[in-house]
């Protein structure tokens, strides 16, 4: 029975489970990079956009006009959670016999394994949401990395340019937000935006969008009540949400904002740093990169039982932030 809490075992436990739906961190933030330390350090980067100029075959290669970028660090969030399973629940799964105990102690432990993972990645998920935002905050409000987005990327329409106005063009917003963006980043693979769903109702019924999509997408419009591509940009109404301290349901995309995102292979990464924990192989200070999830189990005395815990330190950030436009639309 011991063997169920093995280390081993329950890192490969919480590294295979997938109990919370990642779809920002999954679209956006794709890319994985292990740290060695507990200090997060990557580069902001801007490409130059000057073109070279012709020389002669005999002449020197002329000095490159590198990447600039401004460098950020920052300590990496550690993101824990424990649970204690009790000598009287253990006792009574015994009761049942031994393979059956196995199977039902397996299964608790499962379940809180699951449970914690679950934790861990909504907030994950809710850090990859505020990102997009220019900041990435903590459920404390305190800010973790400031982007500095510029007020160019972050507009909030106002008058006849609410889409929610008959006279309002959401597609000329959206064009001249994918002109700026690939102005400052050059080759862009896809476009992907996450809509708030007062900002889909708007789309939906918008006039101008609807004539346009009319010979496209109205039958999708019909039969699923969305609109799944617009102007080459692939929109993704999202509905993901967060209890907050007050108990109270909070939407992790604000229902009135629409979030261009420009996919290049270099935009976006998600750190992971080692656990601070002697019972990891991996953990800060050994020279190797840490699990993406931690997990361990240790005796309790008084009350008497085992305690489970799970751990991941983890953080989504922005290499190119002009990637992204975070607009308020209705």
């Amino acid at each position: 029975m011991d063997s169920i809490f093995l280390n081993r075992v329950l890192i490969g436990i919480i590294n295979k489970l997938k109990p919370a739906p990642t779809l920002i961190l999954d679209t956006v933030f794709a890319t994985k990079k292990r740290s060695l330390s507990s200090l997060f350090s990557w580069d902001v980067q801007t490409t130059s956009e000057r073109i070279l100029k012709n020389i002669k075959v005999s002449s020197p290669a002329s000095m490159a006009d590198t990447q600039g970028g401004t460098r950020i660090s920052c300590d990496a969030p550690r993101f824990a959670e424990k649970r204690l399973i009790t000598a009287g629940e253990m006792a009574s799964m015994r009761a049942f016999g031994t393979t059956s105990s196995m199977e039902l102690l397996q299964e608790k432990v499962g379940e809180n394994l699951k449970d914690i993972r679950r934790k861990i990645d909504i907030t994950r998920e809710f850090m990859a949401a505020k990102a997009l935002s220019g900041q990435i905050i903590d459920e404390a409000g305190d800010v973790l990395v400031d982007f500095n987005f510029s007020a160019e990327q972050k507009p909030t329409l106002t008058g006849t340019a609410l889409w929610t106005d008959a006279a309002s063009d959401p597609v000329a917003n959206i064009r001249a937000w994918q002109k700026k963006v690939s102005q400052a980043l050059g080759t862009v693979e896809k476009w992907v935006a996450f809509c708030g769903t007062d900002a889909m109702d708007a789309l939906l019924n918008n006039q101008n969008v609807r004539e346009l999509l009319r010979y496209t997408e109205g039958n999708d419009i019909a039969k699923k009540g969305r609109i799944a591509n617009l102007s080459g940009v692939e929109i993704i109404e999202y509905f993901g949400s967060y209890i907050d301290e007050n108990g109270a349901r909070q939407d992790l995309i604000p229902a009135d904002r629409f979030i261009t995102v420009a996919i290049t292979g270099d935009h976006a990464m998600e750190i992971y740093a080692p656990v601070v924990d002697f019972d990891s192989e991996n953990g800060v200070g050994m020279g190797k990169p840490g699990e993406v999830y931690f997990a361990k189990a240790w005796d309790s005395k008084d009350p008497s039982g085992k305690w489970l815990k799970g751990e991941s330190r983890p953080l989504p950030v922005l290499t190119r932030p002009e990637a992204v436009i975070y607009a308020k639309v209705v």
